[in-house]
Order: structure tokens, then sequence, then C-alpha cells
């Protein structure tokens, strides 16, 4: 595993060692006894634990803390689940905010089902240590990665295909990748938002409220940027679109500004478009030329539009597409408002069209991921008088070399290239 000092991945051997210290140094805060215990499979092959099974267990007794590797289904609260489901919880920020709790197995059982994640136990947990695992969870997530293993982590979210579509095609479709009630919510956060701008498109949506804050870090749409622009990728814009009926007003065009023909064979962009509400041919959704970034150019005045297929899909669902590809906004004729969010990321190497903003508020109330993609975690802006920061430029090396290679078997190219140990990537 590798991670920058002050993270850790779920469940590993360092988070495990953090969770420890955290308790006992709070040894005279733990209150009533209470114990703990949480067991989840299919975790990643490079964490090395028994039949890739993260587990683990805390035990308060009123004089002893004991926390440990293994499950005790005697504990009085459990909880066990699919290793992805519960990272997704894991990096959730703010658990004990009214309804905080219910919103996040919501979103999780619509990525992972229903049964995702099961709680359990003899009961008996104190009210006060159910506050301080609420305290506890929020310390962690705010320090805990996502899963670096590309590969597995697509599998388990089901968008093995969605990547390999991605790479064909130059787009793809995340059914539902958020809940109805969400999608409800951004949706009134973005009128709210607008309407106090008068505007009908505005930029920096990341700033003007939580609902922004969650969705941009969604992990099904993290995922197909991690696998189009590399780790390290950072926020180009977040910006939201409200129209009415008529013509579509953003005519055919590729997102690649001032990016000399041939385009490049690796993409340097990528976004991702968010319905909140139903899209369909009526509603004005946006048309894509598929397999158009193959071109390696815009297009020419006139062409492509008899090839363009329109995006339809249900509320809560995100297209994300990459790589030049050719695309315009289609028009609308059935009566009210499309209101979108588009999620426009850059490769790490490139600037952003947003100047970004580290609110330091906003990172403690989030997990390392809007880090990352503040640029936080690589060494661009990082130099000081006394030179560059050679410990996030070797930290994204390792990572991005990782990523990359489980990519390839995504892709069916194979592992690592010759003479490269996948091991030593992460270790």
């Amino acid at each position: 595993m590798h991670t920058l000092p002050h993270h850790f991945e779920f469940m590993s051997d360092a988070w495990l060692a953090e969770a420890r210290t955290w308790f006992e140094t709070r040894r005279d805060r733990l209150g009533e006894p209470f114990s703990v215990s949480e067991r989840m499979t299919d975790a990643p092959p490079h964490l090395g634990l028994p039949e890739d099974v993260a587990s683990w267990t805390v035990r308060w007794d009123g004089q002893e803390v004991s926390v440990a590797r293994g499950f005790d289904a005697s504990a009085a609260a459990t909880c066990e689940g699919d290793y992805q489901a519960a990272l997704m919880a894991a990096q959730v920020v703010g658990l004990q905010a009214p309804g905080a709790v219910d919103a996040m197995l919501r979103e999780i059982r619509t990525v992972f089902g229903p049964d995702a994640i099961r709680f359990g136990g003899a009961g008996g947990m104190p009210e006060s240590a159910v506050r301080l695992m609420g305290t506890f969870h929020d310390d962690m997530g705010r320090r805990t990665v996502e899963n670096p293993d590309l590969e597995h982590r697509a599998r388990r979210q089901g968008l093995t295909r969605h990547i390999r579509e991605m790479e064909e095609q130059g787009y793809t479709v995340i059914e539902r990748a958020i809940s109805e009630t969400f999608a409800d919510q951004v949706r009134e956060a973005t009128l709210r938002t607008l309407t106090q701008h008068q505007a009908t498109t505005l930029n920096w949506m990341t700033y003007h409220g939580r609902e922004f804050e969650q969705l941009v870090q969604n992990p099904l749409l993290m995922t197909l940027i991690d696998a189009s622009l590399g780790r390290g990728a950072v926020i180009a814009s977040i910006s939201a679109i409200r129209r009415g009926p008529g013509p579509g007003f953003i005519p055919m065009h590729t997102d690649y500004a001032h990016v000399p023909e041939p385009y490049p064979e690796f993409s340097l962009t990528g976004v991702g478009v968010w319905a909140l509400e139903d899209w369909t041919v009526a509603s004005g959704p946006t048309w894509i030329v598929p397999g158009s970034h193959k071109h390696r150019r815009p297009p020419r005045p006139g062409e492509g539009h008899n090839q363009g297929v329109p995006v339809e899909m249900p509320k809560g669902s995100v297209v994300y597409f990459h790589h030049g590809v050719w695309h315009w906004q289609g028009d609308r004729t059935e009566a009210g408002e499309r209101v979108t969010i588009h999620s426009h990321f850059n490769r790490g190497i490139l600037r952003s069209l947003e100047p970004r903003k580290t609110d330091v508020q906003m990172l403690h109330r989030n997990p390392p991921r809007l880090g990352e993609m503040l640029g936080e975690d690589d060494w661009f802006d990082k130099m000081s008088a006394a030179g560059r920061d050679y410990g996030r430029f070797a930290y994204m090396a390792r990572l991005q070399a990782f990523n990359d290679a489980k990519k390839r078997e995504i892709l069916g190219q194979g592992e690592a290239p010759a003479g490269q140990d996948l091991a030593a990537l992460v270790s």
C-alpha cells in the first residue's frame, strides 16, 4: 500500500493502528462499556488479508480498551457487508448531522443494493457509545482514501463494462448513480443558487452547498475519471445550466480548448453531466457522436450531426465523456426546465478553468478525495524555498502507475509492463 503519511486505506494495517491509537488516547472519555465489530468481504487483494476479508473489533469494558483484527458476532453492535460498499460509508464525514446516516445508507443501497451493508449485534449499545463511534467514524473518514485498485473497484461497482465502453465510444452512461431523492435535493440547491445569482449558467458550484461537495465526489463517477484521466485529476469547473423549451444554445464542439491537432492519444479532460430529471429526446439532452474521439480533432462545419445519438437516461444518472468527443446540446420541445450539473475534470498536469480554493473547513468535512481533486495531493504549486515536494511526487507517481496497470487489466491488455512489479507499486 502507498498513501501520503497522513492518509490510510480502509481496514489496512495502518488504518487499524490509527484506530487503536484513537481509542487508547481517549480512554478517559469512552464512557459506558461497549463493543463494535465489523466484517467486510471482497477486500482488494493488495491489502493481503486472509481470504480477502477485512474485519476488526473494538471493545471497552470500562477499564481496558482493545482494538484488534477479527470479527466477534457477540459484540453489542455488528456490521457486515461488501468492502467497497463499506468504504463508500467509511468516507462519509458528518454522520452526527440530522438525517446523515439515513442519507448515507440510501446512497449506498442505490449503488450496491439493499443488502450491501447489514447491521446486527447483541444490542445494549449506550447512547454515549453511539455518539463516540460517530466521532470516530468522522475522524477516520477525513483520512481514509479510495481503493487504489482500479480493476477491483470497478468490478465491485459494476463499472468494468462502462470503462471498456468509454474507451471504445468515448462516452458511457451510469444509470441511477445517485438516488432520486438526492437528485431532487441537488436540483433544488442548483435552482436556488442560480436564482440567487440571477443566472442561467454558473461556475464554481462546488462552493455553493453541501449537496455539490457530495455530488462532485460521487464514487462511481470518480472511477470513470480515474480510468480516463488517471489519479490526481483536478476540478476544471463544476458548473450549472438551467434551460427551458427551445433550440439548444450550445453547438457541436469538443472540450479541448487550445489543444492543437492531432489531439493526443490519451485523455486530457472529461466531463460528467448529471441528469436531475429524466432525460428524453424531448427534454433537450446532450447529443454525442460515438467514437468521434478517434478522429483526434474537432468537427468541421456541418460534420457529424447525422451520426449523433441523444443521451437518454433516468433521473439520478450521469453521462461521462472524454478525449475530445464531439457533442452538442439538443433542442427541448417539452415544457419545464432541464437543470444539470457539469463536473468537468482535467488531467492533473493541466491548469483548471476555475481557480481552485482550498477552504480548510471544506477539507475538514470531507474525505481525502476532495483534496486530491483540488490539487492537495500532487506536488504542483507546492515548491518552497527549500525545494520541491518530492514526497508528493513519489506518492502520485506510484499511485498513477498502479492505476494504469489495473486499467490495462480491465481492457485486457495484460498486467504491468515487463520488469514492473505490481506489489512494489503499492508497498
